[in-house]
């Protein structure tokens, strides 16, 4: 466990942080689940808003005019880790909620959260991420990201017990903490959870609370997916020259596939049985995806997201290795 909290009210103040950017559509469902929660102490929301087409910061300044504890800051960058530094500098709350603008809070998930956080002295309590689509593509990569073989047994995808872990889905912090170690780099565009909570590993840490379920729509193409993904493993090698850090078998299973898949259709240039190593590769994500698909996906498109997103992952990890952002420690990030 960690050291013990020093939270400065009781109950807490409530801070909770939304980074939005071409949100118009979902931003009142989401901060209706907030607005839902049953919070004791003081609560308010920020929305950190990007630069948007789509009208959402229309949307957002009518939100704060109906609702009181709502307010409006501008993030003229526009990236996620910038909106939550932002909303982190504003927070006058002990507490800080982040949410994101593609997610539904359950009841109780502030309360719940905070319990864990004073009870465990973690730095973060993360929740499972449960993926949930509308239409046929969005429900078949829904269905991928729960798979194990799209998941790779990541413990914020899949039920579990109550633990420490490397990362987890938003995260629910000890403001004073979050301070403490300077908040999220905005250097990383992708990933920046995760490198995140290595920095808060020696003040904590993260605890997984599974009654931490939050609804997440995913992306609703095979081009967004890949897209996503491929950025994903990029800033995880970011990750790593940062850090240091040996990366997880189940992360390095992503690159060593892309490898192997290249080397194999090179060699069926001399060999043409090497393409047998292919075929096994599709023929294990049609398999699976029949075997432990959801009923209501298509499977042949769940094992097209799961090809997706290992290869673009492993993709995104190997170019990074090969052309990405080279840091030291703290220092900054510069093109190699």
């Amino acid at each position: 466990m960690g050291r013990a909290h020093t939270l400065g009210t009781v109950p807490p103040a409530v801070t909770v942080v939304v980074p939005v950017l071409n949100d118009a559509e979902g931003l009142p469902r989401v901060v209706a689940s907030v607005l839902d929660q049953e919070v004791q102490g003081f609560l308010e929301v920020l929305l950190c808003v990007g630069p948007s087409d789509d009208g959402t910061r229309e949307v957002a300044e009518r939100l704060a005019a109906e609702c009181g504890p709502v307010r409006v800051l501008t993030n003229p960058g526009g990236t996620i880790p910038a909106a939550l530094n932002l909303g982190l500098a504003a927070a006058s709350g002990d507490v800080l909620v982040r949410v994101d603008a593609r997610t539904v809070l359950p009841a109780g998930y502030v309360a719940t959260a905070i319990e864990t956080l004073e009870s465990t002295g973690a730095a973060n309590v993360g929740a499972i991420q449960h993926p949930h689509g509308h239409g046929l593509m969005q429900v078949a990569i829904a269905a991928a990201m729960r798979h194990f073989l799209g998941s790779g047994g990541a413990s914020y995808r899949r039920e579990a017990a109550p633990r420490h872990v490397d990362t987890g889905f938003l995260g629910v912090f000890e403001v004073e903490r979050l301070r403490t170690v300077g908040g999220w780099d905005e250097r990383f565009l992708r990933n920046e959870d995760a490198e995140l909570n290595l920095r808060l590993a020696t003040l904590g840490g993260v605890w997984l609370d599974p009654r931490l379920v939050v609804r997440y729509e995913p992306r609703s193409s095979l081009r967004g997916l890949a897209r996503q993904y491929f950025d994903y493993g990029w800033w995880r090698r970011v990750t790593m020259r940062k850090h240091r850090n040996s990366i997880a078998l189940r992360q390095a299973a992503a690159p060593l596939l892309v490898m192997t898949l290249l080397s194999s259709m090179l060699a069926t240039l001399i060999w043409p049985w090497a393409l047998l190593v292919v075929v096994g590769y599709v023929a294990v994500l049609v398999a699976g995806s029949l075997l432990g698909g959801s009923s209501d996906a298509n499977p042949l498109l769940v094992a097209a997201a799961m090809g997706v997103m290992h290869l673009s992952w492993g993709s995104g990890f190997l170019a990074s290795s090969l052309f990405g952002p080279r840091i030291a420690g703290d220092g900054d990030l510069a093109s190699s």
